[in-house]
């Protein structure tokens, strides 16, 4: 029966769903049988865009709590939705990695904290938990803003949570010290400038972690130094001058040669004192 019902009809029982296509033909059975191509088809002849895809997946996957005979439908549908997602094409295009570590990321102590207790570990495992909430529950925060920027290209969005730069592609060391530089009040930037030691421990501690899965472009970096580049040329992509002589300070450290340690000097066996004829002779001395 339900294969025959209205799509606005089974949108009203969907919290959060709505189906904007009218006529007595718009219904699950003029959809199930349909390939991806065209769906879309169907959809733009229609006057909608490929993107209300979702609303029928979600339609259809709200409706399987009340006839398992959906399933097969939803099996079909949730394939061509996978076909369209544009999450991993422009991961890709961004030139972010997938297993970028989370722990790296931008983020909220509440948001790292949900990460840590759910094991997710790297951006897929995010982006995937995030459409996999999206279906269920009404997700937001940074979940939602992360992959929306994402599957929009919003490219100033995702540099508020990831080392990205903008106008170009890629993520950066120098992109992520400036997040963690912007987080701190004008005061300790400052004293930044003067007391790199000064930065906070937390933020001492994930700059560490960015250095070492950066290692490649220190290294770039370390010998674009020593052609006698200044550091704030290093620094000029970021086009943020209040934060640009606080992020050249931390680079120093990170840039700056560590002494090689110095080994131990070994142990010399004292040279007996010399002893006379005669104290030899008579046992004289020791």
């Amino acid at each position: 029966m339900m294969m025959d019902t209205a799509l606005t009809s089974l949108a009203e029982n969907i919290d959060g769903c709505v189906w904007s296509a009218k006529g007595a033909d718009e219904t699950p059975a003029a959809y199930v049988d349909l390939t991806y191509p065209e769906v879309i088809e169907r959809l733009r002849t229609r006057g909608l865009p490929p993107a209300v895809l979702d609303d029928l997946v979600d339609i259809l996957r709200g409706t399987l709590a009340f006839d398992e005979s959906f399933g097969e439908m939803v099996g079909i549908a949730g394939k061509a939705e996978a076909e369209s997602d544009p999450v991993p094409r422009n991961l890709e295009r961004l030139g972010i990695p997938a297993s970028f570590p989370v722990r790296l990321c931008n983020l909220t102590p509440g948001t790292f904290e949900f990460c840590q207790r759910e094991k997710i570990e790297v951006l897929s495992d995010f982006l995937a938990f995030s459409r996999g909430a999206s279906r269920q529950v009404i997700i937001g925060g940074e979940f939602r803003e992360l992959l929306n920027a994402i599957s929009h290209i919003d490219e100033e969005t995702i540099a508020r949570f990831l080392p990205y730069r903008t106008k170009t592609s890629g993520l950066y060391f120098i992109e992520g010290l400036a997040l963690l530089v912007r987080s701190l009040p004008d005061e300790s930037r400052q004293r930044l400038i003067k007391q790199p030691d000064s930065f906070p421990d937390d933020l001492k501690d994930r700059a560490k972690l960015l250095a070492d899965y950066f290692q490649g472009q220190l290294a770039e970096m370390q010998a674009t130094l020593k052609t006698g580049t200044p550091l704030s040329r290093l620094v000029a992509p970021l086009d943020d001058l209040p934060v640009e002589p606080a992020v050249a300070a931390l680079l120093r450290v990170y840039l700056t040669p560590k002494p090689a340690p110095v080994a131990p000097a070994a142990a010399q066996t004292p040279t007996p004192a010399k002893r006379g004829f005669f104290q030899r002779l008579f046992g004289l001395g020791k």
